[in-house]
């Protein structure tokens, strides 16, 4: 069995996980998640993370590891993602990497060695008077590849950036790019990009889907179960600032779920932009969903050649 590595990105909505498991069935393998939001269980809904019916026997790794009012950083996911790794190439299986958290991925599979796991202490207090766009646009000043791969509504890892870099006096992205060379000596990455208009169209149906499917009341019971603090970071998940605006009666019902269609039209474009611009190695491949199945018969071929 080969020792490669064998990635795929894309934007949310795009066919990452249907793909992942046509993949894994065809090179014995076994998939890793990567996407930050589906580390934490309480959020199935909100994450549209993969049902055990869906995974179809293969075997996953990095889902739903963490509890919802607990906390997880890109260091604890290097530290379980290689782990994993280790494991299925032991057991002569192939990793598959499917995510759409691009740090995440960068820190995974290049030497990236974090500089600081340091804390300043008090340090989010001193944004408690900024909304998430305002201190959004503060980090996309200092630093704009990690903004443009982070959510506006994910405090969380917009306040750890910039910890970063107050700790360190250096860019968290400049972390990352100084640290280019491959942790691995066979990786594949494989992109997936759809129809930019009929991407848009499938994530605002995929929106109404997961509210019909009791989105609200997930996030609802999440922020309950956080003592109602909607900085937690398990709620940073599209749907979980959106519909907490609506429970503290900021806004309406509708207006929540426009929110969350808009939002993340806007966070597919820029997990794009990031993938196009960081992990070059990438090979791209399009769809316009009715395409789909033979797309996936052509990466298939694809990486039959290169492992």
């Amino acid at each position: 069995m080969s020792s490669t590595i064998i990635v795929i990105v894309g934007p949310t909505a795009s066919g990452k996980t249907d793909l992942s498991i046509k993949l894994a069935k065809e090179f014995n393998g076994e998939c890793i998640n990567a996407d930050a939001t589906q580390i934490f269980c309480g959020t199935d809904i909100a994450t549209n993370k993969i049902t055990t019916e869906e995974m179809q026997g293969i075997k996953h790794h990095l889902l739903s590891t963490k509890k919802v009012n607990e906390t997880y950083s890109v260091a604890d996911f290097q530290k379980d993602g290689r782990k994993a790794i280790e494991k299925i190439l032991k057991n002569n299986k192939t990793p598959i990497i499917i995510g759409g958290t691009g740090l995440y991925i960068n820190a995974l599979l290049r030497k990236y060695n974090f500089k600081s796991d340091d804390h300043i202490p008090g340090f989010n207090k001193k944004f408690d008077n900024l909304d998430n766009n305002q201190l959004w646009e503060i980090l996309n000043q200092k630093d704009s590849i990690s903004a443009s791969q982070i959510h506006p509504n994910n405090r969380y890892r917009i306040i750890r950036a910039l910890e970063i870099y107050e700790l360190n006096g250096i860019k968290k992205s400049d972390l990352i790019v100084d640290n280019k060379e491959f942790y691995y000596d066979k990786i594949l990455f494989i992109g997936i990009n759809p129809d930019r208009s009929l991407l848009h169209s499938k994530i605002n149906s995929r929106v109404l889907k997961l509210v019909d499917m009791g989105l609200f009341e997930e996030i609802e019971k999440a922020w309950i179960d956080n003592d109602k603090n909607k900085n937690a970071q398990a709620l940073k998940c599209i749907g979980g600032p959106e519909i907490i605006g609506y429970l503290n009666k900021e806004y309406d019902y509708q207006t929540a779920i426009s929110l969350m269609q808009r939002n993340n039209r806007r966070y597919a474009r820029r997990q794009i932009t990031w993938f196009k611009n960081q992990l070059k190695e990438t090979n791209w491949f399009t769809h316009n969903y009715k395409n789909f199945e033979l797309m996936c018969l052509d990466i298939v071929n694809f990486v039959k050649k290169r492992i």
